[in-house]
């Protein structure tokens, strides 16, 4: 056992006497603030770096650092690129391998070489090319305005024309928006390309079909309306006073009462306002009209009046009235009829009197004998 444990101590002790040996090879290292991209500057830092040397143990090395006899120098995918404690990483830099190399030198003048130490490589990142997200853009007519906006996966870019040009009228921004007004009908085809920033080596495209039709070539202003514009349900447009005045690409025209234009001549029969479309061409414009409800027809009458006869002579009996003439056996059948009917309604009057008086009699008589009671019930209790 106890001959295990010195081999152990031994073997300890070994170690230890050999580490300064076994330290890692003395390197280069970069400050805390050094940036590996584009825009960014990588930078020794000399304290940790001499550090490094004087760890591995070699005093050559550590003094030669130590008193500055050093010259550093960056490869760029394994060739020489600068010189220079620090390097500022450019745009043509992007996906190149770099690191820096320290020559030590044992005199001042640079002429006896001890050593050379490097640094571990980086990568600068390569670059993320932009992506025009708009894959269409739409057509457009001649005198209308025209606008869009270009969309892309970087919104810093900046967008140009390359080799092509926009229809007549229109122009691109560097914010990729194509704005303007036609002036000429044809077919363009247009390339945009967008750029991440100023004087980079990299970019994106994105190709356009553009159609530029021809716009409307005439329009119109009412300058009147009709005369007319309320109507009854079942009347026909009148287009009298009506004044328009139609504009074309040589001049323009007056048209009055509907003159070259086109419109319905239906009759008119929805109630309420109406637009009434006037056309010339491609030129559109409507004015309005009321339309009322049809008033209800007037019926005859169905009875028909008696022919008027002719006069002829009467007698000097014509003059008698009803009740002077001699009554016909009809007649005096009526009479006694509507007699009997007269003495029955006077029966029935009297009897209901009747029955009146008699109920306030008996009311009368109740009252009486009930105030009688009451008296003798009094004087008897005396």
């Amino acid at each position: 056992m106890k001959r295990i444990l010195c081999m152990a101590l031994c073997l300890m002790l070994v170690m230890a006497l050999a580490a300064p040996a076994m330290a890692a090879e003395p390197e280069i290292i970069f400050t805390s603030g050094s940036k590996f991209e584009v825009g960014g500057t990588v930078k020794v830092d000399e304290g940790e770096t001499l550090l490094s040397t004087y760890n591995n143990g070699t005093s050559d090395i550590y003094n030669a650092y130590l008193e500055g006899d050093v010259q550093y120098y960056w490869m760029r995918d394994g060739v020489y690129y600068a010189d220079g404690p620090s390097l500022k990483i450019k745009e043509s830099d992007r996906g190149c391998e770099f690191y820096c190399m320290a020559a030590l030198y044992s005199d001042a003048d640079h002429t006896q070489q001890c050593g050379t130490i490097y640094s571990k490589k980086f990568t600068v990142p390569a670059a993320t090319i932009p992506d025009i997200t708009t894959k269409t853009i739409p057509n457009g007519k001649v005198g209308e305005y025209y606008y869009q906006k270009l969309k892309c996966t970087d919104p810093d870019v900046t967008y140009s024309l390359f080799r092509s040009s926009l229809p007549d009228g229109l122009t691109l921004t560097q914010h990729g928006e194509i704005e303007g007004t036609p002036t000429k009908a044809g077919f363009w085809y247009v390339v945009v390309m967008a750029t991440p920033e100023a004087g980079a080596d990299y970019a994106n495209t994105a190709e356009y079909e553009i159609t530029i039709e021809e716009g409307q070539q005439y329009s119109m202003e009412i300058m009147e309306v009709p005369n007319k514009v309320i109507y009854t349900a079942g009347e026909k447009l009148d287009m009298t006073g009506l004044w328009v005045r139609i504009y074309t690409p040589d001049g323009f025209i007056d048209s009055r009462n509907g003159k070259y234009l086109t419109y319905s001549t239906k009759v008119l029969t929805t109630v309420g306002e109406q637009k009434i479309k006037l056309t010339y061409e491609d030129a559109v414009e409507f004015f309005i009209v009321t339309v009322n409800e049809a008033p209800p027809e007037e019926t005859e009458p169905t009875e028909t009046e008696p022919a008027e006869s002719e006069p002829t002579e009467t007698d000097p009996t014509e003059n008698v009235t009803e009740e002077d003439a001699d009554p016909t056996e009809e007649e005096t059948s009526k009479r006694s009829k509507r007699d009997r009917d007269r003495n029955a309604e006077d029966s029935d009057d009297s009897d209901s009197l009747m029955l009146v008086i008699v109920c306030i009699l008996a009311f009368v008589s109740i009252a009486a004998v009930t105030a009688l009671i009451v008296v003798l019930i009094k004087q008897k209790k005396k």
